[in-house]
């Protein structure tokens, strides 16, 4: 799945070694994960009953 996320981890990779970077790579991974349950309850919402 490619998503906002994953393109801006893949700029701020370097900045993980301090706190600041890891709490960004830990937001972002939390964002990713949201918009994937965002992907399952909208398709889960799409389909027949």
């Amino acid at each position: 799945m490619n998503t906002a996320s994953n393109a801006a981890t893949a700029r701020t990779a370097p900045a993980a070694n301090t706190w600041l970077g890891k709490l960004r790579a830990l937001t972002l991974h939390a964002l990713n994960l949201h918009l994937q349950n965002c992907a399952v309850i909208a398709e889960a919402y799409r389909r027949p009953q």
